[in-house]
């Protein structure tokens, strides 16, 4: 497994440090991070001067993302021009956030969430939905054409119809080709469990988000899996990191750990302790494969 970050990190870091983009890119390789995670607008405004960070410290694009609203437009123009640039970049899957609901559309979908027929009904009929899985296809058959891999997220976000597990699967099961990227700590957002969902989703992940979350003592109401979602460095909140990064390993799967903290006080300290915490989980799984092989 390879180490990523998000490249807003990286640019947010430098304003709270005063140190530059270029030295903090420098830190990031010297703490093992291969690859940076990136807004496609961001990667377009800048092409240049990432293209010539990424080279110095021998790192890539690990994916890239964008927000649309293909609910109320199905037209996949711009996604194509996603993927266009994604392949430029020699990355291999984007992540698409393709929309959301009405408020009162997503609160009838929300109260469904338990049930995985009754989801699946009400997803099966909601036009905006249908609009969604239109434009995802196009684009997946456009990125089969370029190798490049379309994703979904768990979302955490109150009126998109893909940040529960089972508005997720239904997402996998009725659009072809379709993957997923697992956000670690976004199923908390919706009082999810994250190893349930993963278990649930995990023959779809071809992508990992590595975001832990810190207890918020002024949180309020009932809640059985969600305890606070301030922000938190890899492996230092509450959320069972250690078991999904087991599971994910034993599965075989070997490719990117996107660390992911937006809003953290302190993103080079953050950045660092997480790579940190990857790289010693990542050795500590290898050696423990390494083992069981020995003793069969």
């Amino acid at each position: 497994m390879k180490t990523a970050v998000f490249y807003e990190h990286i640019l947010e870091g430098a304003k709270q440090s005063g140190k530059s983009v270029a030295e903090l890119m420098e830190k990031c390789a010297s703490w093992n991070i291969r690859g940076i995670e990136i807004g496609d607008a961001l990667l377009r405004e800048n092409k240049e001067e990432i293209k010539e960070l990424l080279e110095k410290n021998h790192m890539q694009v690990s994916c890239s993302n964008a927000f649309y609203d293909f609910g109320h437009n199905p037209d996949a123009a711009q996604g194509k021009k996603q993927i266009d640039l994604a392949e430029e970049f020699g990355v291999s899957k984007v992540l698409i956030i393709p929309g959301e609901l009405s408020e009162n559309e997503a609160s009838a979908l929300n109260a469904l969430s338990a049930s995985k027929e009754q989801t699946d009904s009400y997803m099966s009929e909601n036009a905006s939905i249908q609009n969604m899985v239109q434009a995802l296809k196009e684009l997946i058959a456009y990125g089969k054409e370029k190798n490049i891999l379309v994703t979904l997220e768990d979302f955490d976000g109150p009126v998109q119809p893909f940040a529960r597990m089972y508005q997720l699967l239904w997402f996998m099961e009725n659009v072809p080709g379709l993957k997923f990227t697992l956000d670690t700590g976004n199923f908390a957002y919706s009082d999810e469990d994250a190893v349930q969902a993963y278990e649930v989703l995990k023959d779809y992940i071809v992508h990992v988000h590595c975001k832990d979350r810190n207890v918020d003592p002024a949180l309020t109401g009932e809640h059985r899996y969600n305890r606070g979602l301030l922000a938190a460095a890899v492996g230092s909140g509450y959320l069972p990191m250690k078991e999904i990064l087991d599971r994910l390993k034993e599965s075989g799967y070997e490719d990117y750990l996107a660390i992911e903290h937006f809003n953290a006080a302190d993103q080079v300290a953050f950045m660092e302790q997480s790579a940190a915490f990857l790289l010693y989980r990542k050795d500590r799984l290898r050696r423990s494969l390494e083992l069981k092989k020995a003793r069969t």
